[in-house]
């Protein structure tokens, strides 16, 4: 098993952030590895498992746009989930100004198909899977489809092909209140 969950320490600057939050219980779940939820609808059991595609973005740079032309000759199955790796952490450690506004997003085309194709899970090491005010959008557009956005991934120890078969286990704990919800993630390569 591979752990995906990025890990901060007591000491990380986020959690300084929080302290300045006006809402706190609405906020702490939007921190580190996380699957939002802005309908708070309720996530099906049945996608604590499901087949992982990883898709390398390695290739794009900051403030760039991955297109469909990232899914070439790669199959998208239904209820899988689907792990963008731009390998953002390595330059940029989590919660920087440029982590956090300049990463590399996903073009409106490629989230429409991966919504076609039912995907459970969109996951990306980046700090979403669009920037600025297009983020929740992407986030409550893909929600109103049954896939969730499953953000800040740490995919620095998965050194996996992206033809590799894999199953991923996500675990969330629902809560009514919450708008992002902490999430484990844990990938097996069969």
């Amino acid at each position: 098993m591979i752990d995906i969950t990025i890990k901060l320490d007591n000491n990380h600057k986020v959690w300084k952030w929080l302290e300045f939050q006006e809402n706190k219980l609405v906020n702490a779940g939007h921190v580190g590895t996380h699957i939002d939820v802005y309908k708070r609808s309720n996530i099906p059991i049945e996608y604590f498992k499901t087949r992982g595609a990883l898709i390398d973005c390695t290739s794009y740079g900051l403030d760039e746009e991955i297109g469909i032309e990232v899914l070439k000759d790669i199959e998208i199955e239904e209820n899988s989930f689907v792990i963008f790796k731009t390998n953002i952490q390595i330059k940029y450690p989590y919660g920087s100004d440029i982590y956090v506004k300049q990463h590399p997003e996903l073009s409106w085309k490629l989230i429409t198909h991966l919504l076609e194709k039912k995907v459970c899970f969109i996951g990306i090491d980046c700090a979403g899977i669009r920037r600025g005010k297009e983020h929740v959008q992407a986030d409550v557009k893909s929600e109103e489809n049954n896939t969730y956005v499953i953000e800040n991934l740490d995919l620095s120890k998965l050194n996996i092909k992206t033809d590799s078969k894999f199953n991923v286990y996500t675990m969330w704990i629902e809560n009514p209140f919450a708008t992002g919800l902490a999430t484990r993630v844990l990938v097996d390569v069969i």
